[in-house]
This record gives structure tokens, C-alpha cells and sequence, in this order.
């Protein structure tokens, strides 16, 4: 087998500051109640419930798990679990 080159780690760039991740950051950092769920990466808010692996019987949905997704990163098209 040939030599395979090794991989290094290296320091990424900081995310740009713009306008809207300044926004998120202060969001982020906001005080909240200790039991309200908030997104670690956009700090939004708002969930949306979903079921993973539900099956039908006779008709109805029944079984799945049940996770918390971000709406605001759902939107983005990020699928961000919360919780």
C-alpha cells in the first residue's frame, strides 16, 4: 500500500460578524427561565415536535420517538434537535 498523507487539524476562522449573527449572539446570552428550551445554535425559542419511526395499525399512527426540532433552523432547512 502506498503512503497515505496524515491529516492535520487546523484553526478555523472565526464565523463573520454581521449584523444578524450579532443579533443571535445577544439572543443566545439573554437571561431565560431555567426550564425553557432554547436552540444552541441560533437561540431561537419556538420547536416543532416530531416522531421518528411511526408505524400504522388499523388506521392511526402509533410508536416513534418523539424528538424537539428549532423552527427557526427547520426553516433554514437545518434539522437542529433541541433538548
Amino acid at each position: 500500500m502506498t503512503d497515505r498523507p496524515k491529516l492535520h487539524v487546523i484553526q478555523g476562522s472565526p464565523a463573520p460578524d454581521t449584523p444578524q449573527e450579532q443579533v443571535r449572539k445577544r439572543v443566545r446570552k439573554a437571561e431565560k427561565p431555567a426550564t425553557m428550551v432554547q436552540c444552541h445554535r441560533c437561540g431561537g425559542r419556538e420547536v416543532i415536535e416530531t416522531k421518528i419511526g411511526v408505524m400504522m395499525k388499523d388506521g392511526k399512527p402509533s410508536g416513534g420517538t418523539k424528538q424537539l426540532l428549532c423552527a427557526l433552523c427547520f426553516m433554514k432547512g437545518e434539522r437542529v434537535v433541541v433538548g
